[in-house]
């Protein structure tokens, strides 16, 4: 029906896409046309609100076409896997993609369960679907050894250094040129304090070079990072 499991799960990986900066389309449908048109499940909303997603999804039924437009079609759940692949081998010549199963996908290379939510589905499930899909996603994001890229955002003790370095630079415009001997051992003690302005580079990511804010992560180092998400 489009309402549970694949709305949820397609919020989830826009959302790892954005932290890994990765650039898929990502899109979900359902196999039958009960909620053509209507929103997801407002328990699936909820769950997504909770985590701080969003999800503007419209379901749809998912179309032959769609075989031949994506390069992978992941199914939630055996049974939707098993009509996919009734629809792909009557349609050889738009079968052009290749047919996933999601909680295929677990942890070290093992199968994973994932609760199969349906309209009548308890809100403590949706919650834990949302734990489970969002690991299979991760794994999935892994195995296809895609370039993963971490930016490093200046803390907040970086925000002190570059605005007590616009002080600096006002005081010494207001006195036009000339500063007070107490305002530079302030300043200077501040500023002693701190050795490095530049984004701290993490000492577990020490292998992947940095470029100013932005990393590419090895694939252990993107293991790591996925794991904090």
């Amino acid at each position: 029906g489009n309402s549970c499991s694949s709305p949820m799960a397609e919020a989830i990986m826009q959302n790892l896409m954005v932290k890994t900066s990765i650039y898929w389309e990502v899109d979900s449908a359902g196999l039958r046309t009960w909620n053509t048109g209507r929103r997801p499940d407002q328990r699936c909303l909820r769950v997504l609100r909770e985590h701080g997603l969003r999800s503007d999804h419209f379901c749809r039924q998912f179309s032959i076409d769609d075989f031949e437009y994506f390069d992978y079609v992941v199914a939630m759940d055996e049974a939707v896997f098993k009509e996919l692949q009734l629809w792909a081998n009557a349609n050889p010549s738009k079968a052009s993609c290749e047919l996933l199963l999601l909680s295929s996908f677990g942890r070290n290379g093992k199968p994973a369960f994932i609760h199969n939510l349906i309209p009548t589905s308890k809100q403590r499930l949706f919650r834990a679907a949302y734990y489970q899909i969002k690991e299979c996603c991760k794994q999935l994001i892994l195995l296809q050894k895609v370039d993963i890229v971490r930016y490093e955002l200046p803390s907040s003790e970086d925000d002190g250094y570059y605005a007590n370095q616009a002080g600096i630079a006002e005081g010494i415009r207001s006195t036009g040129g000339q500063v007070a001997s107490s305002d530079m051992e302030l300043n200077c003690s501040k500023t002693s304090q701190k050795t490095e302005h530049c984004p701290p580079i993490s000492t577990e990511m020490g292998c992947c070079p940095d470029e100013g804010t932005r990393r590419k992560l090895c694939q252990k180092c993107g293991q790591k990072f996925l794991a904090t998400l």
